[in-house]
């Protein structure tokens, strides 16, 4: 029997915030799979940093089609801790632990349900897939969407991001776009009246990106109540360094996190973006993390869910998973142990009693697309 608490503890004792390699964590998942019969290509890449990356993607079965179970490795960072965040601990029916709920726990349960893959029962194969980077930008996925043969060659349609839910069935989420504009200047003492002041070439940039983000917020056309908040966040920060006032600022940023919806038009919101810049004298980047998934409430891998689950509603939500990516390769859903709001928390938790849950329902889910 696969022992997924086990696995959980061991998980969480891997330290894998997303600025370290996750070589060691990806080492131990690597041997699991592969205990487990699983077929497994490495895909490893260095970040801006120089650090190692790994992603895994481990197939089982033979054939075309069948079903991934998506999740990612790294962890968010552990400042604030009263408990030593790599240690594990169990206290009233809780695992508390980094990643206990996102996501070395679902993680686990992922490779429980690959467990029970039985190669003389199924005639499709199962895939088990491990990324890099996701708490950062999804750079994992991207290397694997772009270089993995396993998936590739399996013409796989159809994928569950194993993103805790509680396991309730989620089947759309927004994208994400990072932009940045940056101005420069000359510092100087305010009173010589020598120094450029970068923040005022920033001024009419901003008063565009607000103009932006209120039509975003508040004009009905752009509004979709399939979400809660039914907007795209537009969401902008500025900063000039903290320059002292009696100086004038030699560089202003500004940052923008876009988060569109399905069916809407981003490279609207972005050219006026681009426009304003250019305008203004301002170096401007923008990097497209992902687009929005919506996998449509009738498509079989959403009836099968909800059907495994024993559930009849479908849901959306406001953040992103590494179905940013993964969307343009397969229908998605996001279906996971544990509870989003203990996600990124000072002494993260996840419920026991989601183990068994989840492993069941992944197990009623490969037999759908599997057998």
């Amino acid at each position: 029997m696969f022992d997924a608490l086990k696995v959980t503890k061991e998980l969480i004792s891997i330290n894998s915030v997303s600025a370290n390699s996750n070589t060691s964590i990806s080492d131990y998942l690597q041997d699991q799979l592969e205990q487990l019969k699983f077929e497994v290509e490495r895909i490893t890449y260095y970040d801006e940093n120089k650090v190692e990356k790994v992603n895994l993607v481990a197939r089982i079965g033979s054939g075309i089609g069948g079903l991934a179970l998506l999740g990612h490795s790294d962890t968010v960072p552990v400042d604030g801790w009263v408990n030593e965040a790599f240690s594990p601990v169990i206290n009233e029916n809780r695992l508390y632990g980094r990643g206990s709920c996102d996501m070395k726990g679902p993680l686990a349960c992922m490779l429980a349900a690959g467990a029970s893959y039985n190669t003389k029962e199924f005639s499709a194969p199962l895939y088990l897939v491990f990324t890099a980077d996701e708490e950062i930008g999804c750079w994992g996925a991207a290397e694997v969407s772009k270089r993995s043969i396993l998936l590739a060659e399996g013409k796989l349609r159809f994928g569950i991001i194993c993103e805790p839910t509680r396991m309730e069935v989620v089947r759309a989420h927004k994208g994400a776009i990072f932009i940045k504009a940056e101005s420069r200047g000359a510092a100087s003492h305010s009173s010589t009246g020598k120094g450029i002041n970068a923040n005022l070439a920033m001024i009419p940039f901003l008063s565009e990106m607000k103009v932006i983000h209120d039509e975003l917020r508040f004009s009905s056309s752009f509004l979709n109540h399939d979400f809660d908040p039914p907007f795209s966040d537009w969401n902008i920060g500025i900063n000039d360094g903290g320059i002292a006032q009696n100086m004038t600022a030699p560089k202003s940023v500004c940052t923008v996190y876009y988060r569109p919806m399905p069916g809407q038009e981003p490279d609207r919101f972005l050219d006026r973006a681009r426009k304003a810049a250019e305008e203004n004298n301002l170096e401007i980047k923008i990097t497209k993390i992902g687009d929005p998934f919506e996998t449509p409430l009738n498509s079989e891998l959403v009836q099968a869910a909800l059907q495994v689950t024993g559930t009849d509603q479908a849901y959306t939500v406001p953040y992103g998973t590494d179905g940013l990516v993964f969307g343009k390769q397969m229908e998605l859903i996001v279906m996971g142990p544990g509870d989003i709001r203990q996600a990124h928390t000072v002494n993260e938790w996840i419920d026991l009693d989601q183990f068994d849950l989840a492993i069941k329902t992944y197990k009623d889910m490969i037999h759908s697309f599997c057998a």
